[in-house]
């Protein structure tokens, strides 16, 4: 007998799979490694940020990210602009070159999603559209405003409990 998945389970696997199939498919597109795809992609979505924020944002530590965007710069997809308030401060922007590489990662990806909403029945395609905006507002919700595990009866909380352990390793 066939046990169903829990919510937690399923989506990891549809997050892992979705990841993978990207990194495959990004490769294909005049060679963006999957850092230079999601540092493009970032400043791509949030505009001109110094190092620190981008590096915040995607997830690297400082150091990986400078190396990162530095194969960028040389690349000319990325352009380092002063600041014009604080001289000791660089905003990292893309160059018309690399808002073109967005442009053409953001095709790819699209055509990824396309291609997977292809093998799911036409009659099915506004559920699934409806389930991934209301995932999308929960996930946004839980990044602005994290909520802490809930206690159960006999005082646990995270593991200990079954539930999901926040990580405070800052």
């Amino acid at each position: 007998m066939e046990q169903q998945a829990t919510t937690g389970a399923l989506l990891r696997e549809v997050a892992r799979l979705h990841t993978h199939l990207q990194r495959e498919n990004v490769s294909c597109c005049a060679g963006t490694t999957v850092t230079q795809c999601t540092v493009l992609t970032e400043l791509g979505r949030s505009g001109p940020v110094p190092l620190a924020e981008l590096s915040r944002c995607i997830g690297f530590d400082k150091s990986w990210t400078s190396r990162a965007v530095e194969h960028l710069v040389q690349d000319g997809l990325i352009e380092k602009v002063p600041s014009q308030t604080d001289h000791r401060m660089v905003r990292l922007s893309l160059t018309a070159l690399g808002e073109q590489r967005v442009q053409d990662l953001n095709g790819t990806l699209n055509g990824l999603s396309e291609r997977v909403m292809e093998r799911i029945p036409v009659s099915e395609h506004e559920g699934v559209q409806r389930s991934l905006t209301l995932l999308l507002t929960a996930l946004q919700a839980e990044v602005e405003h994290p909520s802490l595990p809930e206690e159960t009866p006999d005082g646990l909380t995270g593991r200990a409990a079954g539930g999901a352990e926040r990580c405070d390793c800052d």
